[in-house]
């Protein structure tokens, strides 16, 4: 029974958290974008579409914009960008991208230190020319 009480306990204080974020939040103006410098050959496909993140006060990272992949390659585990300072999630997370790639999915894997790193289904490399970061999104603290 005291194992019960004390999962309970959590459970209520990170429910009290949440709910003190979403009333902060309601009251605030939502954050604006800031840019995501890219690293290596990566390039900005669309000057009306360059990569960016924000954090909303729901703790969470939400992504927009396209990122060009040198070569016309995926390649997994290639850093391709990196998060502005003070954006990094507290835990690392795996976020779906969106791409050309035509028969493996791509994702990005954002480390503690905020490098997004490319990830292709099973390993190796697929052609590819972009990915897009619209829609994608994860959470910054460490509950789940």
């Amino acid at each position: 029974m005291p194992d019960t009480i004390a999962v309970l306990a959590r459970r209520l204080a990170r429910l009290e958290r949440r709910v003190a974020a979403l009333e902060r939040a309601r009251r605030a103006p939502y954050p604006p974008w800031r840019d995501v410098p890219l690293t290596g050959d990566t390039s900005v496909t669309d000057p009306a579409q360059p990569p960016q993140v924000r954090a909303n006060l729901w703790d969470m990272l939400e992504f927009s914009g396209r990122i060009g992949l040198p070569g016309g390659r995926a390649i997994d585990d290639t850093v391709i960008g990196l998060l502005p300072e003070g954006y990094s999630p507290a835990v690392p997370r795996t976020v779906p991208v969106a791409s050309d790639a035509d028969r493996r999915a791509l994702q990005l894997d954002i480390d503690r230190e905020g490098r997004l790193i490319l990830r292709v289904q099973d390993g190796g490399s697929v052609k590819a020319t972009w990915i897009s970061l619209d829609s994608a999104s994860c959470r910054t603290d460490g509950d789940d």
